[in-house]
């Protein structure tokens, strides 16, 4: 079943249609259909093309800066295959260098055992409240849900994975999670979901940057839990 929150009038009236699905790599509607039901909604496509001319402008202008940028995209491109093709190897080189520094690394053989292990490491702290940094595996493996169904609360600190959780929303893209948000929902989400945001904040990103900030230097401070990071290294 499809959920559905509409935010208050006086909140820009941001709404939320998705769930969280169980496979967060195989869900919805086929792109086709997705699409076709996407392009009727004039506020989205207002959202992403006002987001993809800014971002793409601001590329332009770096671009422009760097007169060997096809070399060095190039040089990338190649530093990026040769890992992938060492990437065994290379796991294994990480693994000894974090330990020789008293670093502990878990291997995991699927989504199902990296939730556990994490799971573990938490519960031995004996804390039920955890802030964690962007993660686009914990995303996969939809750990924030697996952490709320043994009543373990996970708070994002990425800026637009904040929204996104906030919101009860799923991140649009592998970048930029929060693109189909404009300020202005941006705002009502977080008069409605955020609660120590402003009673006066407007919709001005510097305004809404430093609510956020606010909001989660008090998660870093207050919270019992740790700074949980679960990256793409593990095994």
């Amino acid at each position: 079943m499809t959920q559905v929150f509409l935010g208050m009038p006086h909140t820009g009236g941001w709404r939320t249609e998705v769930e969280q699905p169980e496979d967060t790599l195989r869900w919805g509607p086929t792109f086709p259909e997705g699409a076709h039901k996407t392009l009727a909604n004039t506020q989205m496509r207002r959202n992403l093309g006002h987001a993809t001319r800014t971002i793409r402008s601001k590329r332009a202008d770096r671009v422009s800066e760097m007169p060997d940028w096809e070399d060095l995209r190039n040089a990338a491109e190649a530093v990026k295959f040769e890992v992938a093709s060492r990437m065994p190897e290379l796991l294994e080189q990480f693994e000894a260098n974090v330990t020789a520094r008293g670093g502990i690394v878990h291997w995991a053989r699927d989504a199902a055992e990296a939730n556990r292990i994490i799971t573990d490491i938490i519960a031995s702290k004996g804390v039920d409240d955890v802030v964690k940094v962007k993660s686009m595996a914990t995303q996969e493996t939809n750990l924030n849900e697996y952490l709320a169904d043994r009543g373990i609360t996970a708070h994002e600190t990425d800026l637009a994975e904040m929204i996104v959780q906030l919101a009860d929303d799923m991140p649009s893209h592998i970048v930029v999670p929060a693109i189909h948000r404009n300020r202005s929902e941006v705002r009502g989400i977080f008069l409605d979901r955020m609660d120590d945001a402003p009673a006066d904040l407007s919709d001005d990103p510097q305004e809404l940057t430093a609510a956020a900030r606010s909001h989660l230097r008090n998660k870093f401070l207050h919270r019992l839990g740790g700074r949980l990071r679960h990256e793409h290294g593990c095994g």
